[in-house]
């Protein structure tokens, strides 16, 4: 047993080692939608197992993990438990660890009842709401993890980006074998760095590949410690990541709001600009510029919390205003 309160581990058969965390009401700021975040954006190493969200994390340690968080609560009265499995014990700070990997993942803490109160007249936030009322988007645990996945995510339809990246877990993350079946970590840089285009290519990713080899291969070789970003302003971070080869200013700023949980920027894609144009320009094409100047005007300081109601479900919530939206957000995996 784990002398840690509110942690207990037991042995289960097959040598699975369990640890259950109870995770109240008074640690998870509400609304919070479990039931969102179970079934939207859900990018391996994340997996649905049942009624269960799960996670496959590498400690600091080197053990690996899965977290497993099952809803005990309500969208107003939010709570959970979070079972972590190994095949190995796990100390009490290890334990600790894996509960703040999945507490910054979902989002437990963030309060975004501000940013409720911003929006409470706009018509389109109301809308998105209405389908998606206490939807948290979930963040990378690491810089790394996170630009891979901005990467892969150019230009190609979310279908195949659930696949992607579980091809490239499978193939480059490290294993963790569990009551019969086996999961996936996320790749390590080196992993990347050392693999062969052919391979990476395998997985579906493209013309992705020399993209991500690059990335990871500048990564090693300089051993550049992309985490340092969390300490840095958003200047300083976006002109850190934009040093890495093939990553521009949309990748630069969207890897760091996954990241670091970055309220205050606006990053802009297709999908985005599609959005901007048919619920807030009456379908005129407007550039960059007034599509910058409108976002920071009407949401600062939470322009990429508008951004994931805009993207999320799009094509069904815009039919509450009268409109048909002709681009699919593909966020329920």
């Amino acid at each position: 047993m784990i002398k840690c309160k509110g942690v207990r581990q037991t042995l289960k058969k097959d040598m699975v080692f369990e640890t259950k965390i109870k995770i109240p009401t008074s640690e998870i700021k509400a609304p919070h939608n479990f039931d969102f975040q179970f079934t939207h954006y859900v990018f391996y190493p994340e997996i649905r197992e049942e009624n269960k969200w799960c996670r496959i994390l590498k400690l600091e340690s080197g053990k690996v993990a899965k977290g497993e968080v099952e809803s005990t609560g309500t969208i107003e009265k939010p709570s959970a438990i979070l079972t972590i499995k190994a095949n190995e014990t796990l100390s009490a700070s290890e334990a600790r660890e894996a509960k703040d990997f999945i507490v910054w993942i979902l989002g437990f803490d963030e309060d975004r009842k501000p940013f409720y109160e911003i929006i409470k007249s706009d018509p389109v936030m109301q809308a998105s709401l209405s389908l998606n009322y206490g939807w948290k988007d979930k963040s990378y645990p690491t810089v790394f993890e996170s630009i891979v996945g901005v990467v892969v995510a150019q230009n190609v339809q979310f279908k195949r980006i659930y696949k992607m990246l579980e091809l490239l877990c499978r193939k480059f993350g490290e294993k963790l074998r569990l009551e019969g079946k086996n999961y996936y970590c996320f790749p390590e840089p080196e992993a990347i760095a050392n693999a062969s285009l052919k391979d990476l290519r395998a997985c579906k990713v493209g013309y992705r590949d020399k993209f991500l080899k690059a990335i990871a291969e500048k990564i090693v070789k300089e051993r550049i410690n992309l985490e340092k970003i969390k300490e840095m302003s958003n200047e300083e971070a976006l002109k850190f990541l934009t040093q890495l080869p093939y990553v521009g200013p949309y990748t630069a700023k969207l890897g760091l709001v996954l990241a670091t949980r970055r309220r205050d920027i606006f990053h802009l894609d297709l999908f985005v600009r599609e959005a901007m144009w048919t619920f807030y320009f009456g379908g005129k094409h407007v550039d960059d510029k007034t599509i910058l100047e409108f976002a920071k005007n009407r949401w600062h300081p939470y322009e990429s919390l508008a951004v994931g109601l805009l993207t999320t479900n799009t094509e069904e919530w815009s039919e509450r205003l009268g409109k048909k939206f002709r681009l699919k957000s593909g966020a329920k995996a």
